[in-house]
């Protein structure tokens, strides 16, 4: 339904409204997520909601492939310790090691397509997954730097991120739905 500019101010405010409620929730999800804010996943993932399909079950699909994104990611890394791959030379300035991991866990990332994996959000994943590997309080969390640890933690504090941006899009979509139903009678 296209809305005139009068409805769509009100679906903006409605849309205004959820986002500050959502800075304002994010004053107590550091205290699960080992002290890493990253509400940019949340919004992040609201957004991906839309592009899922609005459907809660798309949301599903959608945090399974931020999941998949984020294993990805760690195959990527524990690989580039594998003997054979391990200290190949940079050349010219680019990381060999690190572009045959990469190289190895793409072909079955893309290929979990036939899974019905939601590949796009693999990729998301995966990229929000190296950001969150840097982020200081990773870093203050887990002060003897144990792999293992960092890679739990991120991952914990990402999947929250991406379910409560997730949320925030079913809701989203819930109440514009109910809106445009008043708004046909």
């Amino acid at each position: 339904m296209a809305l005139s500019h009068k409805q769509l101010f009100v679906v903006s405010c409605g849309l205004a409204l959820q986002a500050a409620i959502l800075v304002l929730v994010d004053a107590f999800v550091p205290k699960v997520t080992h002290g890493m804010d990253m509400m940019w996943i949340a919004f992040q993932a609201w957004a991906v909601y839309f592009v899922a399909g609005c459907t809660p079950m798309n949301g599903v699909k959608a945090w399974i492939g931020y999941l998949t994104g984020i294993l990805a990611s760690i195959a990527i890394l524990k690989l580039t310790g594998v003997p054979g791959i391990k200290g190949l030379p940079f050349v010219g300035g680019m990381n060999l090691t690190l572009a045959i991991a990469v190289f190895i866990v793409v072909i079955p990332a893309i290929m979990s397509e036939n899974l019905k994996n939601m590949v796009p959000a693999l990729f998301i994943g995966s990229g929000a997954f190296f950001a969150s590997l840097s982020h200081a309080a990773l870093t203050a969390a887990v002060p003897g730097g144990d792999e293992n640890t960092k890679f739990l933690y991120a991952t914990q504090a990402e999947l929250i991120y991406c379910a409560l941006g997730l949320t925030f899009g079913y809701i989203t979509v819930f109440w514009r739905g109910k809106y445009e139903a008043s708004l046909a009678k």
